[in-house]
């Protein structure tokens, strides 16, 4: 499938691509679904996806300035903290899907990642088997592993909540996600447009395999209609896997601007990362997206379920970004 038109962005954010739907998503009767954090990045793209297909969609959130607010009118929101069970009893009421989204990169008050992923899940779960719901679909990420650090190792509890409880699931692991109003490509961009360097962490040899958000948004949508994909847990990402200074390179290129690359020490990263978090400074990376880089976020196999499940081809990195950023060259 690929990228019809680029819409232009603002404020250095990636514009949004307009794409074909997978033809397996057809014809899909109406459902009522429900979209935890639907408020962020991901939401943003997914809302207007699921209420296009004439599904009655009802969402939470916890920013009011959210980007999923903004970007989806007609939508039931509901204003609610997963972490206390008392506001969550009764929001799937009348749902057949729900579709999880909120997490985490990082502590907010005393919201932990443990809470938010860990607590928000297993309570936003025993709402779903109260409700009756039909299908429960849980966003996690690529490399979520027991044992493993606050982001990665939260994010696997919360997909064991979502293993052992009775409504049946799907559990999605998707590599880093670009696309407009992302924690990563703006980024990047952020750095290249302000900074007279640009700060190449770890020499910039970590390996990702970025995902397009237009192709996890088909997915998403393909878990909400299809009743084929229940008990599946997937990994997901784009077809390419890129040193990080390739990325790099590609967002430059769209932008066209080159600035000379500074070599920075992981350490290094992670304390500028640390630093700023005390002092209430941003620093270009948060940890949490430092420790995604480190662990390089790629599939497991060669197999890529987006193109043998889902039908969807997934975009090239460079090709996508080259289109959002069309219009601001």
């Amino acid at each position: 499938m690929d990228p019809k038109t680029a819409r232009p962005g603002g404020n250095g954010e990636v514009a949004s691509q307009e794409r074909p739907q997978p033809s397996r998503l057809s014809s899909a009767p109406p459902m009522r679904v429900l979209v935890a954090g639907a408020d962020g990045f991901l939401g943003s793209h997914l809302l207007p996806r699921l209420s296009g297909r004439g599904h009655l969609v009802r969402a939470t959130w916890r920013d009011i300035e959210g980007r999923g607010r903004r970007t989806a009118p007609g939508v039931d929101w509901r204003e609610v903290d997963l972490t206390r069970q008392e506001q969550v009893v009764g929001l799937a009421e009348g749902c057949d899907v729900v579709v999880h989204l909120a997490g985490l990169f990082s502590r907010t008050g005393d919201h932990t990642l443990a809470r938010v992923h860990g607590t928000g899940t297993r309570n936003l779960v025993a709402e779903a088997a109260r409700a009756g719901v039909d299908r429960f679909v849980y966003v996690s990420v690529l490399g979520a592993r027991p044992g493993a650090d606050d982001y990665f190792g939260t994010k696997f509890d919360a997909e064991s909540a979502v293993l052992t409880s009775r409504v049946p699931s799907i559990i999605l692991r998707p590599s880093v996600i670009y696309g407009p109003g992302d924690r990563f490509t703006t980024t990047i961009i952020r750095l290249l447009r302000t900074m007279p360097v640009f700060p190449m962490l770890g020499r910039g040899r970590f390996v990702v395999q970025p995902l397009a958000v237009e192709d996890m948004t088909d997915a998403l949508a393909q878990c909400v209609e299809r009743e084929d994909l229940d008990g599946r847990q997937l990994e997901l990402a784009g077809p390419e896997r890129l040193e990080f200074r390739e990325i790099v390179g590609h967002v430059s290129a769209a932008l066209g601007i080159r600035r000379l690359k500074l070599p920075i020490p992981t350490r290094l990263g992670h304390l500028a990362a640390k630093c700023g978090r005390w002092l209430g400074m941003s620093a270009p990376f948060a940890e949490e997206q430092l420790e995604i880089l480190a662990s390089g976020s790629v599939l497991s196999t060669v197999e890529n379920p987006l193109l043998s499940v889902f039908f969807v081809k997934p975009l090239p990195f460079g090709d996508a970004v080259a289109d959002y950023l069309e219009h601001e060259r």
